[in-house]
C-alpha cells in the first residue's frame, strides 16, 4: 500500500475537487450519510437520485434516500462495502466529479491508502445478491503447493467467516463440488488450501485470471472464473 499525500489524488496534485471524508463504523457499513452541507452545496439541485461510485475495482450505482432531514446512500452501498472489504475504523474519501459521480479512495485504519487488484481488462463485471469477494490470481496461487491467500478480506472475513479453520465446498459452474480448507487468522486474513490446488489444476487457472468466491450457503461457495 502507498501513503497518499494530503490533498493529493491520482488525478492531479493537488486534487481541487469538492470532497468529504467518512470514517467507517457499524452503521456506516449498512448505509452512508452524506454530510448535509455537502449535499446542499453540490447535490441538491441534481434531478437524479442515482449516485455513481468509482474506484480501481470498477463502478457502482447507489441510490439516495431522504429521511428525517438527512440524506443517505442506501441501495447499492452495501455492495460497494462488500466489494472493497471495508471495515470499521477505515475511512473513505469521496471526490466529486460532477453529475452525481464520485471517485472513492479507501484508507486503512493505519491511514495508508489501500490498493486493490484491478479486474483484468477482459473480465466482465460481476454482481450478486450473495456476499462475495474477488481475487486476481498471483503466481504463488497456482502451481506446486499453492495456497490462495486473501490478505485484504477483513470485511468479508469478519462478517461471514469464523475465526478458525473450517471446511468449505466450492461449487464450479458445472455443479462439481471441490472440498477445500479455509483458515481465518486473528488479523482477519483468509487462506484457502486443502483442495484448492486440485481445483486450480482442473480448471487451468493461471496468473492474471480473476476468481469470484460467492457465499451461497454457510459452508458453500459458488466459484467463478472471469477471463
Amino acid at each position: 500500500m502507498e501513503k497518499a499525500k494530503d490533498g493529493e489524488g491520482s488525478w492531479g496534485s493537488p486534487d481541487a475537487r469538492p470532497s468529504f471524508y467518512q470514517i467507517m463504523w457499524f452503521a456506516n457499513l449498512k448505509e452512508l450519510q452524506i454530510p448535509t452541507k455537502f449535499f446542499d452545496g453540490h447535490l441538491a439541485t441534481e434531478e437524479t437520485e442515482t449516485v455513481a461510485l468509482r474506484s480501481p475495482c470498477g463502478s457502482w450505482d447507489t441510490k439516495l434516500e431522504h429521511r428525517d432531514g438527512c440524506v443517505y446512500l442506501i441501495q447499492g452501498w452495501p455492495h460497494f462495502v462488500e466489494s472493497h472489504d471495508l471495515g470499521r475504523a477505515e475511512w473513505a474519501h469521496f471526490l466529486y466529479s460532477g453529475r452525481m459521480s464520485f471517485d472513492v479512495k479507501i484508507y486503512g485504519s493505519n491511514g495508508w491508502l489501500k490498493k486493490y487488484d484491478q479486474p483484468a481488462a477482459s473480465a466482465p463485471p460481476f454482481a450478486s445478491s450473495f456476499p462475495f469477494f474477488r481475487r486476481e490470481i498471483k503466481g504463488y496461487n497456482v502451481g506446486h503447493k499453492c495456497t490462495l491467500v486473501r490478505c485484504d478480506s477483513n470485511y468479508f472475513s469478519r462478517r461471514h467467516m469464523s475465526l478458525s479453520k473450517e471446511p468449505m465446498v466450492l461449487m464450479d459452474t458445472d455443479g462439481v463440488s471441490w472440498p477445500v480448507t479455509i483458515v481465518v487468522t486473528s488479523g482477519n486474513h483468509l487462506a484457502m488450501s486443502g483442495g484448492w490446488k486440485a481445483l486450480a489444476d482442473a480448471h487451468s487457472i493461471k496468473k492474471g485470471d480473476v476468481c469470484i468466491f460467492e457465499l451461497v450457503e454457510k459452508r458453500v461457495m459458488q466459484f467463478h472464473i472471469l477471463r
